[in-house]
């Protein structure tokens, strides 16, 4: 039974750290090493950089940095994307939160703030912070015994800030024991990248994803204590659900600490596990759907509902994947040519990433399944309103004809007067088709311009082929090959008798 009244110890959602840390052992290692080194005055310019999916533990794996650095003695810094709009917002982020009793570090600093002390406020300052004074700020954190600065969602820096951040960290780092540690989704090797500083190349990007199995394990169960007894079963089965994903991972210790308090069960079996489910998978819908909603707004659904479709139930996707979406986000570009803002824009959403160099997967395991399932029914619901629209959308589909069953080669070109002509003509299209349904196509993402001006690409042809089968379904659509008759024709001549 669970010690009466202990809070829950699981907080999905707010970057709290875990009651169990797993699986970044390694990491945690190295950090200890890095704040030892800054407590004794070395200098380092290495920053550190975590880049990893939302849900995998990135904002609390900072904290406990901060944590161990405390308890160290070492000054913390930490800061957001609301401090990293300009080299200016920065240098505001580091003054406000300034520890107190290092105020001394800034004697003799020029940096014409305001009064310096408990408040420092460069808001009310006319002066606009540059380079210097924001490594006058680095260099003060720092000092000659050491300080850290934590900063999350580093990916929001815009390129031309983090040119000069970036570069004036690593010149501190060189001379005072600064140790910088950054954290972004996916995307963030690609805004440093863009970003033109040294600073890439010489920091220590670790890539934070899932946990195994038995750091899972580790992760959900250690935190009930030793009174509290799984049975096999149960501990098997939401391991299998919590597919090893951090986030879901809390979400279930959630769930299972709120019904094991509340049944005060010893030996919690699969009655227990069903009963948790309730609430995780109210919660998981609500990520599926902030997640659903941020690639609509991103115009990111139809690629990424194309590659679930096409890659099918268990399928991950490989770079070739990854490319084929870069090119049906920005058509006309070669595979594989370089395209710095669409590659940012696809990782940002952590939809896929590479947890190692050459090996990709979804970030949020199990989120492409509800993608396949609902971009069906979105697209179809967003036609029912032009009945028409949907009818047109089947002649596309025969236009194109069925999709392969592999789909390794780019999508098909056909020339637009031929479509438009085939649409007309088409026997499921009606007498009056759409004003233009191949710019209301082209428009949708479905169809991509090729590479001539009257040329176009299907470049959903599995989307589009679910999304009819469906309307078919659903009786939106007459199904061109209905079910042959299994009741016997009434017949035209009596039978002869059998022959005696």
């Amino acid at each position: 039974m669970l010690p009466p009244g202990k809070p829950n110890p699981f907080h999905p959602g707010y970057g709290e750290i875990p009651p169990v840390l797993a699986g970044r052992d390694r990491l945690k290692r190295n950090f200890r090493d890095r704040l030892k080194a800054a407590n004794s005055g070395t200098p380092h310019p290495t920053a550190m950089a975590l880049m990893g999916p939302r849900g995998c533990g990135k904002t609390a794996l900072l904290k406990w940095v901060a944590k161990a650095a405390r308890e160290s003695n070492l000054p913390v810094v930490t800061m957001a994307s609301e401090n990293l709009s300009s080299v200016e917002s920065i240098a505001r982020g580091i003054a406000r939160k300034f520890p107190k009793n290092l105020l001394e570090r800034l004697s003799g600093v020029n940096l014409n703030v305001g009064p310096v002390g408990a408040g420092i406020n460069l808001a009310n300052s006319s002066r606009t912070a540059g380079a210097g004074e924001l490594s006058s700020w680095l260099e003060a954190l720092g000092g000659e015994s050491g300080g850290v600065l934590l900063i999350d969602e580093a990916h929001n820096m815009p390129p031309e800030v983090g040119h000069v951040f970036y570069n004036a960290a690593q010149t501190v780092g060189g001379d005072h024991p600064l140790l910088l540690v950054i954290a972004g989704t996916p995307d963030l090797d690609s805004v440093l990248s863009r970003s033109g500083a040294t600073f890439i190349e010489r920091s220590r990007m670790e890539r934070i994803g899932r946990l195994d199995r038995e750091e899972a394990r580790q992760a959900l169960f250690e935190p009930f204590g030793k009174h509290i007894r799984f049975s096999d079963d149960a501990m098997e089965q939401v391991l299998d659900e919590a597919q090893n994903y951090p986030y879901f991972i809390q979400l279930w210790g959630q769930a299972l600490w709120d019904v094991l308090a509340r049944t005060r069960a010893h030996n919690p079996g699969m009655e227990v596990v069903n009963e948790a489910r309730k609430n995780v998978n109210v919660q998981r819908l609500e990520l599926y759907s902030r997640r659903m909603d941020e690639l609509v707004n991103c115009g990111l659904l139809i690629p990424f509902a194309e590659m679930t479709w096409r890659l099918g139930e268990g399928g991950q996707p490989t770079s070739y994947d990854f490319q084929l979406s870069l090119n049906h986000i920005e058509p006309g570009v070669s595979l594989f040519e370089e395209q710095p803002e669409s590659r940012q824009k696809l990782l940002h959403t952590g939809f896929i990433w590479q947890p190692s160099l050459g090996t990709w997967e979804y970030g949020i395991p199990s989120l492409a399944s509800h993608v396949r399932g609902e971009s069906v029914s979105l697209l179809l619901d967003t036609l029912k309103s032009r009945p028409e629209s949907i009818i047109a959308l089947a002649a596309l589909d025969q236009c194109f004809g069925k999709p392969s069953d592999h789909l390794r080669e780019l999508p098909r070109k056909k020339v637009t007067a031929s479509i438009q002509e085939k649409l007309q003509a088409s026997e499921v299209a009606p007498e009056s088709m759409p004003g233009d349904p191949v710019a209301g196509f082209l428009a949708g993402k479905l169809l991509i311009e090729g590479d001539t001006p009257d040329r176009v690409s299907l470049a959903a042809p599995h989307l589009v082929r679910a999304t009819v089968e469906e309307a078919i379904h659903r009786q939106l659509l007459p199904n061109p090959d209905p079910p042959a008759r299994t009741d016997p024709e009434p017949p035209t001549t009596k039978s002869k008798p059998p022959s005696p």
